[in-house]
């Protein structure tokens, strides 16, 4: 492993004083975040949790819903905040800070209350996990902006790479301690779920302290503020005039919004294969061996062939993932007494860890050399307003389950990934405005 990472940072060094430290810093920011997710997966752990509290397929939506909108929406506000400001690295550190303390309150209620009252229960978790999507939105255009500012295009796969691979090489020892703690010998329930949340917050402070000693570079901006009304008035007519962000766009609402939908293969597991909770380790795993393996081969793709070929090899995944899960169903029906199909539904985790790094990678790279570092605020801003209504496909998934069969469910959401992989082949090679 130490290998793999040292030749992934061993060109982290160019000219740029900056790209050698926030490499390095933020790879390890990011894999802390993501690895503290971890412990209370939005896939597989958190819907189990739900599942102690209501049997409503609504709230795994809603929260999937409300964590995209809170990444998303903010941004077009901080787009209008800092556009023609040079320093925007206290916009990283304070929304972080304020972004997290509604987590490490709630994890306090668990510890003095418990989930004795579960309508309460499932409204402050759902508020402390919006708080940290929310902050997030807040800073994604500074991170993000860092990033390309201090991160050349060139070393950029490599940057994405070894943050997903050591965030899954944590997340992969965290699954034994999931696996473990919602095992037959681990503490039982409420406290299982109480330590769980309880380490994702301790996860969370440690990546916030990271974004505090994230360095910035400082580029062109703006020469005046740019209005909100002008981002948003902007954002549909930049679609229109440049093509290459109008297929992103696209691909983003067909495809993005599926490959957030895997907490509802842990429903499907089960209800309808009657899995044990403590498989949710098992799916953990799975899911991170595939992002960790997909990692190194995104990193290469996106530095050797562009970000448009991660695009598309992603797209294809996102439309495999849910016919994978049609196919193993079929097969659960065919043969409702087989043994190890429980296990040997982990291939659909699999399938769709790999997808999920590929498509952020691919985005975020092909928005970087979309825009100049005079536009990116705004073009970030634009692509996440004009993608938001893809954040609707979690919640509406859950909706649909409620009076749709699983098999119908799944064979929609294989032809929204399908449009999207066909949308993907059309995509032209970025080049920067401005």
């Amino acid at each position: 492993m130490a290998q793999i990472f040292s030749r992934l940072y061993a060109r982290a060094d160019a000219r740029d004083p900056y790209t050698r430290w926030n490499f390095g810093v933020i790879v390890t920011e990011a894999a802390l975040f993501m690895s503290g997710l971890a412990w209370i997966e939005p896939s597989t752990v958190l819907p189990l949790f739900i599942g102690h509290l209501t049997r409503s397929t609504v709230i795994v939506g809603l929260i999937t819903l409300l964590q995209r909108l809170g990444w998303l929406l903010p941004s077009v506000f901080m787009a209008a905040v800092l556009g023609h400001r040079p320093h925007r690295l206290p916009w990283l550190r304070w929304p972080v800070l304020l972004g997290r303390l509604p987590l490490l309150g709630f994890v306090l209620y668990l510890w003095l209350f418990g989930v004795e009252r579960a309508a309460l229960t499932i409204w402050l978790m759902v508020f402390s996990l919006f708080a940290i999507s929310l902050g997030n939105g807040l800073l994604s255009i500074p991170w993000q902006d860092i990033i390309a500012k201090s991160i050349p295009s060139q070393l950029r796969g490599r940057f994405f790479g070894a943050m997903q691979f050591c965030a899954a090489v944590a997340t992969f020892a965290v699954g034994f301690v999931v696996r473990w703690m919602l095992g037959p010998a681990g503490p039982g329930y409420p406290r299982d779920y109480t330590l769980l949340f309880t380490l994702m917050g301790v996860f969370m402070a440690l990546s916030a302290l990271g974004c505090w000693l994230v360095r910035e570079p400082l580029r062109p901006v703006l020469d005046r503020p740019q209005p909100l009304r002008e981002i948003l008035l902007g954002a549909l007519p930049t679609a229109r005039a440049n093509p290459a962000f109008r297929c992103l766009v696209l691909v983003s609402l067909f495809g993005f919004g599926v490959s957030f939908a895997m907490p509802f293969y842990m429903v499907f597991a089960k209800q309808r294969l009657a899995v044990p909770e403590h498989i949710a380790g098992l799916y953990i795993w799975t899911m991170t061996l595939g992002s960790a393996t997909a990692s190194l081969w995104w990193a290469h793709l996106n530095d050797r062939r562009g970000p448009r070929a991660v695009l598309r090899g992603a797209s294809l995944l996102i439309t495999a993932t849910p016919l994978l899960a049609l196919a193993l169903l079929g097969l659960s029906v065919a043969a409702p007494n087989a043994r190890g199909i429980a296990h040997l539904f982990s291939l659909v985790f699999l399938v769709g860890g790999c997808a999920m790094g590929g498509t952020w990678m691919g985005a975020t790279n092909y928005l970087f050399e979309l825009a100049s570092d005079r536009d990116r605020p705004r073009y970030i801003a634009s692509m996440n307003l004009l993608s938001s209504p893809g954040a609707l496909v979690p919640l509406l998934i859950g909706w649909l389950l409620g009076f749709l069969p699983f098999p119908i469910v799944f064979a929609l959401m294989a032809g929204s990934g399908a449009t999207a992989a066909a949308i993907s082949l059309r995509m032209p090679i970025p080049r920067p405005t401005g």
